[in-house]
């Protein structure tokens, strides 16, 4: 666990460790491919997210980086969700989830450029 204390980062924290079972139920041939691509996109959003709350210079962009991982994220649960990967149920929750995550994301981005 990080030293983060921003909520952007515990919650997708605690995004990737519901979804990390359900990766488990992927087929095969999507194991090294759609599978790690969400996990490295989860574990970049973090690394970004970390960054951001720890490098006052350079928040924004790490911020930046964040969303772009975020939004990579949100297209690979659809992918996943129209190859029946995951339950339309399990997708509705998350893509919930992230929709939220993102908001909050870009109210610390917006609180970035007003200092």
């Amino acid at each position: 666990m990080s030293d983060c204390n921003l909520e952007i980062y515990t919650r997708m924290e605690n995004m990737l460790n519901r979804i990390y079972p359900a990766l488990i139920n992927f087929p095969k041939s999507e194991k090294y491919a759609v599978t790690q691509d969400i996990k490295n996109c989860f574990l970049e959003y973090l690394t970004y997210v970390a960054r951001a709350d720890k490098v006052k210079s350079k928040r924004l962009t790490y911020s930046q980086e964040a969303e772009g991982y975020l939004q990579k994220i949100k297209t690979l649960m659809k992918l996943a969700r129209n190859r029946k990967y995951i339950s339309k149920g399990f997708y509705k929750e998350i893509s919930l989830e992230l929709t939220e995550i993102s908001k909050m994301l870009t109210g610390y981005m917006r609180s970035i450029n007003k200092k």
